[in-house]
C-alpha cells in the first residue's frame, strides 16, 4: 500500500530502492530526509514485475515525475542474484534516462544505519550485521561504537565471524543475528550482545533514500553489485581472511 505525500514542498527528493532480498519496496525522502511517499511489498520472486509500476505508484502518490528527482539510491547487495539485476537495472536505466545521479548503498549499510541510539546514560555499543548466508555462513559487517567499519561487507563462517566480534557491548542485527548469537554464545561472550528488534532486520527503502541523500559526489556513479559470493565460488585467495577497512 502507497502512503500519500505529507511534506511541505520542497526542491530535493530522493528515491531509494531495494529488491535485494525478500521485498521490493520504494521510497522517496525530502531535503530533510522526510519520507514523502513509500511502498513496500514483501516477497520472494516476482520483483521484476512490481519494482516499475510500485516506483511510478510512489511517484503519483508524491506528485512527483522521474524529472523532479535529486538522486536515486539502490541497494547494491550483497542479496539474491536475480533481485539485484533488477534494481540495477532499473536504476541505471532512470538515471541515464533523465541524468539523475545514482547511489549505491549496501545491504549491510542500509540495516547498520538503524541500530538503536544509546539513552543519555547508556555506553556506545559496536554494530554487527549479519545476514544468513546459508550453509553455516553469513554476510558480515561489523563497525566500531564511534561508526567506524571495522570489518568489511564478507561472507564467512559463523564460527570466524563469532570470534571477530569484538569484546564488550554489541548490538546485532540482521536475519543472521540468531545464529551468530547461538556462535556467540558457544564462546561465552553472548551476556554483553543485544539482538535488536526484528522488524530492523532489512534493509528499508527510506533509509536507503536517506543514504543516497548525504552520500558524498564520490560516491555517486553507475552502480556495480556487490556480489560477495559468485555463483561459481572459488577458494579465497587470502585463505579466509576478514577484510578490514
Amino acid at each position: 500500500m502507497t502512503t500519500p505525500p505529507s511534506s511541505p514542498p520542497d526542491d530535493v527528493f530522493v528515491l531509494g530502492f531495494d529488491t535485494a532480498m525478500d521485498a521490493c519496496q520504494v521510497a522517496i525522502v525530502s531535503r530533510t530526509g522526510h519520507i514523502v511517499a513509500k511502498a513496500h511489498e514483501e516477497m520472494k520472486r516476482g520483483h521484476a514485475e512490481a519494482l516499475i509500476p510500485m516506483i511510478g505508484a510512489v511517484l503519483e502518490a508524491a506528485e512527483l515525475g522521474l524529472e523532479d528527482l535529486t538522486r536515486i539510491g539502490v541497494t547494491v547487495g550483497p542479496g539474491t542474484f536475480a533481485g539485484l539485476r533488477v534494481g540495477l537495472s532499473a536504476a541505471r536505466s532512470f538515471g541515464l534516462s533523465h541524468d539523475i545521479p545514482i547511489v549505491g548503498v549496501s545491504t549491510l549499510e542500509a540495516v547498520a544505519v538503524t541500530l538503536p541510539e544509546p539513552e543519555a546514560d547508556q555506553p556506545l555499543r559496536a554494530g554487527v550485521i549479519a545476514f544468513d548466508a546459508r550453509n553455516d555462513e553469513v554476510y558480515l559487517q561489523i563497525v566500531d561504537p564511534l561508526g567506524t567499519l571495522v570489518v568489511a561487507p564478507s561472507v564467512i563462517d559463523l564460527k570466524t565471524a563469532a570470534e571477530a566480534v569484538p569484546e564488550g557491548l554489541v548490538n546485532l542485527s540482521g536475519s543472521g543475528a540468531p545464529k551468530l548469537a547461538d556462535a556467540l554464545a558457544a564462546l561465552e561472550r553472548s551476556s554483553d550482545v543485544a539482538v535488536v528488534d526484528e522488524s530492523l532486520w532489512a534493509p528499508q527503502a527510506e533509509w536507503i533514500a536517506r543514504l543516497a541523500l548525504v552520500a558524498p559526489d564520490d560516491r555517486v556513479g553507475p552502480p556495480s553489485p556487490l556480489y560477495l559470493r559468485p555463483p561459481d565460488a572459488k577458494e579465497p585467495e587470502n585463505g579466509g581472511a576478514l577484510p578490514h577497512a
